[in-house]
């Protein structure tokens, strides 16, 4: 199965070498780390004796995740080396911003999932246990892992309902892949139930909650030097100036919320409303930027240190892992990839600074945290769909203008999404609990093979 496994994922990465080559052209992709891919990691990451604990998250928004679980484990275990590979340049970045204090260097790009590949990096690594944040299936590496005696957990597992159209179709190989896991920690019942069905054994999967709900155990320390920055040069506290703070925006919606803009700016007393765009992805920062100047915009970019932000009618926040603290100054927050069929983005960091929140229709990937906060009233969910783009513009305007209209209103949903996070607190505890029971488990095995 693993033979077969790797030769589809060379077949598919050759068939894939003009997409590639493109990207990295274009967009710069693919080419940092590029070594790293290849299993040539650096000097800092071999192994120095200690017993390591190797974190891996995809992108932004697992690696984020990822630092309340760290900062919990390693007051558990402080004699341990924690590493941390992610796979998009984006995550990476906040990886080295937010890991630093593990350790120089102890952030790397994670490899190519080749069986000759993962062993390379498994011998320089030698790590003592492997968490894998979120359902990422990785077959080679977690074979060879366990091959090598490697607990491997899965932390904050999620199984999407678009995922799992197409895994149950792969349950006998999918089987055998979770046989390498020591433990599934899953989000919800539901995601239990999915994992179970795809093959998972009854004994490795526990439902823990979702990590992403305590953030705050790390994020509002990290929060404060970034929030006097954004405040001083974006002018983010300008009395009497109404701040629309639109985050994780997609293709599509920019525009949207321009045309909102400006019939927000066009009701008396609402004048100087402005807008916060933060693009998910930095490859479309020149554009956004270019296409709210088109509109008629003055616009400041986050990356331009020139004061002139007190002006600027659109403000676009062109840096990385200042998004969750630019929300602390929102009379509103807006969670891009909703108004189109993307399948939404994570409202949890308005909601730490009880920000009412306002999304589209789109949140099929979330659909546990949209549940919790639909039960409590807690988010303003616009129900227009594309392609009708004008009925998403009048809709989304008469939400932002009632809430912008109604002070109280908004703090009442504000403090609605906070409770919301406040109550479902506990899963990192939790996780760090059965993660530290395999740890332990594996470290008593291991001092007995060498007596």
């Amino acid at each position: 199965m693993y033979y077969l496994y790797s030769l589809l994922l060379v077949t598919w990465g050759i068939l894939l070498i003009p997409v590639v080559l493109y990207r990295a052209w274009r967009y710069g992709k693919y080419l940092p780390g590029l070594p790293e891919r290849f299993g040539r990691l650096p000097a800092s990451l071999r192994s120095d004796g200690r017993p390591t604990i190797w974190f891996h998250s995809c992108s932004v928004g697992e690696t984020l995740s990822v630092q309340a679980l760290a900062h919990e484990l390693h007051q558990v275990f402080p004699e341990a080396r924690f590493v941390f590979s992610t796979i998009t340049k984006t995550g990476q970045t906040i990886a080295r911003q937010r890991f630093a204090k593990y350790g120089d260097g102890c952030t790397f790009y994670f490899p190519l999932d080749l069986s000759s590949i993962a062993n390379r990096v498994l011998d320089w690594i030698r790590p003592s246990l492997l968490v894998i944040i979120d359902t990422e299936i990785w077959p080679n590496m977690t074979h060879e892992a366990n091959r090598r005696g490697i607990p491997i957990a899965m932390a904050n597992g999620r199984v999407s309902a678009n995922s799992f159209r197409f895994y149950r179709w792969a349950r006998p190989i999918l089987r055998r892949v979770f046989r390498n896991y020591a433990v599934l920690m899953m989000k919800s019942e539901e995601d239990a139930a999915r994992v179970l069905y795809m093959g998972a054994e009854t004994g490795k999967v526990f439902v823990t909650g979702n990590i992403k709900y305590d953030k705050d155990l790390v994020e509002k320390d990290v929060s404060e030097t970034t929030a006097r920055s954004l405040e001083r040069q974006l002018a983010l506290g300008t009395p009497g100036s109404n701040l629309i703070v639109a985050g994780s925006t997609h293709p599509g919606e920019e525009q949207i919320l321009l045309d909102v803009l400006r019939r927000i700016r066009g009701t008396p007393g609402l004048e100087q409303t402005r807008l916060l765009l933060a693009p998910r992805h930095p490859e479309r920062f020149d554009a956004v930027a270019g296409l709210a100047a088109g509109a008629g915009f003055r616009v400041k970019r986050r990356s331009d240190n020139t004061n002139s932000a007190g002006a600027a009618d659109v403000i676009l926040l062109d840096t990385l892992g200042e998004l969750a603290t630019a929300y602390r100054f929102a009379t509103i927050a807006f969670v891009g990839g909703t108004l189109i069929p993307h399948g939404g983005q994570s409202i949890l960091e308005p909601a730490l600074y009880a920000r009412p929140i306002v999304i589209g229709p789109s949140m099929e990937n979330f659909t546990q945290i949209i549940d919790d906060f639909r039960a409590r009233a807690a988010v303003a969910q616009i129900r227009s769909t594309g392609p009708d783009k004008e009925a998403q513009s009048a809709e989304l305007t008469d939400v932002f203008l009632r809430l912008l209209k109604d002070e109280a209103a908004r703090a009442a949903l504000g403090r609605a999404a906070q409770s919301v996070l406040e109550g479902s607190k506990g899963a990192t505890r939790t996780t760090v609990e059965k993660i530290a029971v395999v740890y332990k488990q594996a470290w008593k095995r291991k001092e007995a093979e060498t007596r």
